[in-house]
């Protein structure tokens, strides 16, 4: 398992930094110091092994965001929350944007598993938004889709260009969308 989790590690970095596309079986063998037959047996081919990173990393960003959003009481708080869970996944030095955002670029004609995990993890997103603003109201489904939009948007500001400066500009438009 240990290997495994090795190989998954040197991938995620690779295809986070890299693209998938642009990323072959021999640069992560190389990286990672394994066998090609290491890697194919451990998962497949490539298209197993990004499905096993993009899984894994939804399981961690599940843990992460549920247990930031759980940490609060109200509803407000909770959508706060997601927020300032976004903007600090945005100052991490290996923040390169979403891998699931470019997953769905690179495999959405190509390949329905890989697009799938991604649409899953998007659709999860959703529904914890949906979740944090509490008891429905006529307005509750397109608030949850204007926060979607909303952090969807300042995620891929945040791969081409410093926000976090700009971190109460973005408070106060989520502030508006919820009232």
């Amino acid at each position: 398992m240990k290997v495994e989790q090795h190989i998954l590690d040197v991938a995620e970095d690779l295809f986070n930094r890299n693209g998938y596309n642009s990323v072959g079986v021999d640069l992560i063998r190389d990286e990672a110091k394994v066998s090609k037959t290491t890697i194919y047996r451990r998962f497949g081919d490539k298209v197993g092994l990004v499905e096993a990173v993009l899984t894994r990393r939804h399981d961690r960003f599940q843990a992460s965001l549920e247990e930031a959003v759980c940490s609060v009481k109200s509803s407000e708080d909770k959508v706060f929350a997601i927020l300032d869970w976004h903007f600090e996944w945005f100052s991490l030095p290996h923040f390169e944007g979403c891998m699931f955002m470019h997953a769905l670029a690179e495999f959405k004609k190509v390949d329905q598993s890989i697009s799938g995990i991604a649409l899953d993890h998007k659709r999860w997103l959703l529904a914890l938004i949906h979740t944090a603003l509490g008891t429905e109201t006529e307005q509750h489904e397109a608030k949850s889709e204007m926060i979607m939009t909303f952090i969807e948007g300042l995620i891929v500001r945040a791969e081409f260009e410093e926000i976090i400066d700009k971190k109460e500009i973005y408070q106060g438009a989520l502030m508006r969308i919820l009232r």
